[in-house]
């Protein structure tokens, strides 16, 4: 900072030092807002770092808790605040399920991504231009909040924020009872006498014993090498409750058992018995831990499942989804068993039995058992949709998550069969709802399956997305393709979708004509139509074949008014005519005789006769033969021209054998014995 205060004011320390002074003040002395005012803020200057008309990808973590990491409502509800407030145009939110994993594989602390070199090291990792995070501090009356618009490639802090949130009943909720709470350093005055003070030595008594007793159990915990000591120390610690005081001594054994593999089946009942009187879950560490704990062996039997089962009537907010996880995602149980707990998790949401205080929609229901089976390499996710995807009303945001849950979990799917399914759900999907990001969905799905320049990705996408499945969806929703192709702000966004439609043979009225529509524009006198109706039919491949005569046709027109236009019209058509395999001798003589000249048309041509092949390889003979010592080039092109052909061309072995015989150009020799090679 003091860098960028010099070079704006290098001749006026004084000014450098009282703005800083004044920047101080204004931090300390800033006022308490409400909720709103402050996400408006954020939001408001988010959207004013980023002017370009290109939307930005924007990865936006939830704000990290700098007082514990037990629980973080907060942090969540803060952040799909903001996302809630950004505009779609400005910034492509990148999808929270893929950053979390990410995050949770790669051990990355939300606090920490306040710092450029982790943005950096997240920015390799996931396909952002940009990371926003941020922390927050619980104290009396108020909330502190820090925020920063980190660029990933450069590390710049694009934008800094610090705020202060007013403390609310309604915002009391989103932390647990037992969290700890920084001191408020705000200067209050009391008119009430202090109340009498408690006996000071009583309640370090209570405290210490309890300290002293966590920490002698940890140094038994640190010998479990026989099971005569492990019997011991389960007893022990099963004749302490396990509350939130001494009872943190079971934080430790709960660790100790996960970390070595350690089963004492009376120590886990005692365990569910406590699980089974957690009246909050959501507010109680001791809920997840315990929960979490269960599962260390991939199997949750029949009681375990009753008690977490209860749990989960108690969870309404974004942890539910961790539940299920442990729960049903990531256990071994047969497919069957996992079918039926599916059935009693959504029976009890579809009855309005689950969540506090009040019972979550069917929606959050749904989408929460969506992530939740993630942990299970998403291999019971179509059942889930299969059953109960129909009952999600689907509105902007909840047809978003549903196309990202339906989209990852293609992706993701190994089993083709399972696979088409799949992709037919996504075509039911967007035939039977639209909204303002349908079309952007519908797209981003589709070019997913593009070829790229590197070759490993290509790979995978081959395998991600077959043809196909893409050739399925694209006959499924050519009329959504067709729709939405022009509904987009940004010109290079609707070309990708414009060639995509071309490239799939979807046409889009008054953008991509019919092939009648484009042969009455060939046979007329408009460059610039002829132009733009050629550019499409080079990407059609081999469906303009109807129009064989009129890009013939093309060859004998002139123009006085533009020659350049003209030409590139007349290149257009050869490639096209290549595509479409011509064997028209008018065409094919057409290109021949370009080869003679040294330009854009001699290559062009060139290669369309490689794709033409056998068809051109008479006249290719005949223009060889009747070439001569001055004709080096175009003996050159026909020579590598034929080569290319290969076996197909063989009858031009007695032409090639004689000009090898009679030729002195080393360049030629090479290509013929190169061509004959390929003959045999």
């Amino acid at each position: 900072m003091s860098e960028f205060l010099q070079r704006i004011f290098p001749a006026q320390p004084r000014v450098i030092l009282t703005f800083l002074i004044l920047s101080v003040n204004v931090v300390f002395a800033q006022k308490a807002k409400d909720f709103s005012v402050v996400i408006e803020d954020l939001a408001s200057r988010l959207e004013n770092a980023h002017m370009s008309v290109q939307p930005l990808r924007l990865a936006i973590v939830p704000f990290g808790n700098t007082q514990s990491n037990t629980s973080n409502r907060f942090g969540d509800y803060i952040t799909e605040s903001i996302i809630g407030k950004l505009n779609p145009g400005k910034y492509k939110i990148f999808e929270r399920k893929r950053l979390d994993a990410i995050l949770r594989e790669d051990e990355l602390m939300l606090s920490d991504l306040m710092l450029p070199e982790a943005a950096q090291k997240l920015g390799k990792l996931v396909p952002i231009d940009a990371l926003f995070s941020g922390t927050y501090t619980k104290l009396k009356t108020y909330i502190d909040v820090s925020a920063r618009l980190i660029d990933v490639t450069s590390g710049e802090i694009l934008v800094s924020f610090s705020g202060r949130i007013k403390m609310t009943k309604n915002l009391k909720i989103l932390f647990p009872l037992n969290e700890p709470r920084a001191p408020d350093n705000s200067m209050t005055i009391s008119l009430k006498p202090p109340p009498p003070k408690a006996d000071p030595v009583s309640t370090k008594s209570m405290e210490e014993i309890c300290k002293d007793r966590v920490r002698e159990f940890e140094l038994r915990l640190s010998d479990l090498s026989t099971e005569e000591r492990i019997k011991s120390v389960t007893h022990e610690a099963m004749s302490v409750p396990f509350d939130n005081q001494c009872g943190r001594l079971h934080y430790d054994v709960i660790y100790y058992f996960t970390r070595y593999k350690i089963t004492r089946p009376e120590y886990e009942s005692f365990l569910l018995s406590t699980l089974d009187t957690i009246a909050l879950p959501t507010l109680d560490e001791r809920a997840y831990s315990i929960v979490k704990f269960m599962e260390r062996d991939s199997v949750i039997d029949d009681r375990e499942w009753k008690v977490g089962l209860n749990v989960m009537t108690k969870v309404g907010d974004y942890s539910l989804s961790s539940y299920i996880g442990y729960l049903i995602g990531k256990t071994n149980s047969p497919e069957q068993e996992i079918h039926d707990r599916i059935d009693a998790y959504f029976n009890l949401a579809a009855s309005h039995k689950i969540g506090l205080p009040t019972a979550i929609s069917i929606n959050q229901a749904f989408f929460e058992l969506m992530e939740g089976l993630r942990y299970h390499n998403r291999v019971y996710q179509p059942y889930a949709y299969e059953k109960y995807g129909s009952r999600v009303i689907l509105d902007t945001r909840s047809a978003s998550q549903m196309y990202s849950e339906l989209a990852t979990m293609y992706k993701e799917e190994d089993r083709p069969a399972e696979k088409t399914k799949i992709i037919n759900w996504l075509a039911d999907f967007f035939n039977s709802h639209s909204d303002e990001k349908t079309g952007e969905h519908l797209f981003d799905l589709a070019l997913s399956s593009q070829s790229t320049n590197n070759d490993d990705r290509n790979k995978k996408i081959q395998v991600e997305f077959p043809l196909a499945d893409l050739n399925l969806l694209v006959g499924r929703c050519k009329d959504r393709f067709s729709e939405y192709a022009m509904k987009v702000p940004y010109k290079s966004q609707q070309e990708d979708r414009i060639n995509f439609c071309i490239a799939y043979g979807i046409p889009i009225p008054g953008v991509i004509p019919t092939l009648n529509e484009a042969d009455a524009i060939l046979r007329g006198s408009d460059l610039e139509k002829q132009f733009d109706v050629m550019k499409m039919l080079v990407q059609m491949g081999s469906r303009p074949k109807p129009l064989e005569s009129s890009l013939i046709a093309l060859f004998s027109k002139r123009s006085l008014e533009d020659k350049e236009m003209m030409t590139e019209i007349q290149v257009l058509a050869i490639k096209t005519l290549g595509n479409i395999k011509t064997a028209q001798l008018s065409a094919i003589n057409f290109m021949v005789s370009k080869l003679k000249s040294y330009n854009n048309e001699s290559d062009v041509s060139a290669a369309a006769l490689v794709q033409i092949g056998k068809p051109s390889v008479g006249r290719l003979i005949d223009a060889l033969n009747s070439t001569t010592l001055q004709d080096g080039g175009v003996r050159y092109k026909i020579v590598v021209i034929l080569g290319m052909i290969g076996p197909a061309a063989k009858a031009a072995d007695p032409s090639l054998r004689k000009l090898l015989s009679q030729t002195t150009n080393s360049d030629i020799k090479y290509a013929i014995e190169a061509a004959l090679d390929r003959f045999r």
